[in-house]
């Protein structure tokens, strides 16, 4: 008999949820506003009401519901501390809650690893026993597989690639450091160098634009810096680069390998593969699926 499970993203702006059976077979799916600036009881009470709404017009059985969040995350209670998009969050029990409301099972964790855990089942690291997933988009994040797992650190915090410090002189990242990746890479750092949004930077690359293939050429070197680093400590046999960002395709990712394969070691750059993510605008659902499988 099948299984089927409730698989919620909570961004800063929707709140996107879906339903999938075992083998990630999506068969219902719903996005409602996050409604982040009216607090956590407005965004719970978004969520439960996804949830229903998705129960309600299935006749399948849920069995668990998975949640991808922003920010620290004590995964085995289910706690979410102080993300950055969810403004007076500073320590809720979103498992504990979700529990109480629908009775069955729920697990909490950060967004990046529950994307990094959908590529690992549905997407490009199926074939892969160690890899690293990184987003990158507004922020950067990441999730390490380590033997099919996701390796999470002592307190549950590992896989934050985006505050590794890449240029110490650099724009001054959310978290407080100056030039770290985040800054340095990912989307606000392109709009900040460009005064454009990424999508934009990207239309403009592609119609031969000099000042938008500098911008496209600043920020891959500085992604493949860090890239390198990560290839260098982990020496992965593969790099999933997800996020926003990843749609620009190979504008992106040639350059990014260019400059990973420059900064890396021989040997470790050796035997990795840098590819897009699979999931596409799907991997934080079926990445929290992944996270109740």
């Amino acid at each position: 008999m099948k299984k089927y499970f409730a698989g919620i993203d909570i961004g800063g702006t929707k709140i996107a949820s879906a339903i999938a059976d075992s083998n990630g077979k999506i068969v219902s799916d719903i996005n409602v506003p996050t409604h982040a600036d009216q607090g956590k009881t407005k965004v719970i009470a978004n969520i439960i009401k996804s949830v229903k709404t998705l129960i309600a017009g299935n006749k399948v059985k849920v069995s668990a519901i998975g949640i991808g969040a922003p920010g620290p995350i004590i995964y085995d209670k289910g706690i979410i501390i102080n993300p950055p998009n969810l403004s007076g969050w500073k320590k809720v029990n979103l498992k504990s809650i979700l529990e109480d409301e629908f009775n069955m099972p729920v697990y909490v964790d950060n967004d990046a690893n529950c994307a990094a855990l959908g590529e690992a089942l549905f997407g490009a690291g199926v074939n892969a026993k160690d890899f690293l997933y990184i987003t990158v988009s507004t922020g950067i994040g990441g999730g390490i597989i380590i033997d099919r797992k996701i390796y999470r650190g002592k307190n549950g915090s590992a896989g934050e690639f985006g505050h590794m410090i890449i240029d110490p002189s650099g724009y001054k990242c959310g978290c407080g450091n100056y030039g770290d990746l985040e800054a340095m890479a990912s989307g606000t750092s392109i709009r900040k160098r460009s005064g454009d949004d990424a999508m934009a930077i990207h239309i403009k690359a592609g119609q031969g634009d000099k000042k938008a293939l500098k911008v496209i050429d600043e920020t891959t070197k500085y992604l493949g810096m860090g890239l390198a680093n990560l290839i260098n400590i982990f020496n992965p046999e593969l790099v999933v680069v997800g996020g926003g960002l990843s749609n620009m395709g190979e504008l992106l990712l040639k350059p990014t390998r260019k400059y990973a394969k420059e900064y890396s070691l021989p040997l470790p750059y050796s035997s990795v593969k840098i590819v897009r993510a699979k999931l596409g605008s799907n991997s934080g659902v079926m990445g929290a699926i992944a996270l109740c499988l």
